[in-house]
């Protein structure tokens, strides 16, 4: 199969994955919620409005989860997806690894 343009689908992962913002919070979330100002210092250089909106986008995609008391986790999905970038990573550190 050729594959001549890339999917809708494909075009959605790669712009979710290639916003850094995104991709920094959902590597620093898990299962467990973790309230906004600590998870705020762990993702240095984001200002508080910008977190806000990755993080709502982040809910309307249905990969993180809030609490009423503004805590916010990972959903199954988006601990797949965490899981997916952890793998991303390791093979960006064994290309990186093999050109030297």
């Amino acid at each position: 199969m050729v594959m001549r343009d890339l999917t809708i689908g494909t075009k959605v992962g790669l712009e979710l994955l290639t916003n850094k913002w995104n991709a920094l919070t959902l590597c620093n979330l898990n299962n467990t919620p973790v309230d906004f100002m600590v998870l705020r210092n762990r993702v240095r250089g984001i200002s508080t409005l910008k977190l806000l909106t990755v993080l709502a986008k982040l809910e309307q995609l249905d990969l993180v989860t809030s609490t009423p008391d503004y805590a916010y986790g990972l959903t199954a999905e988006g601990l797949a997806l965490k899981g997916d970038l952890a793998n991303l990573e390791a093979w960006g550190n064994r290309v990186i690894t093999e050109m030297s």
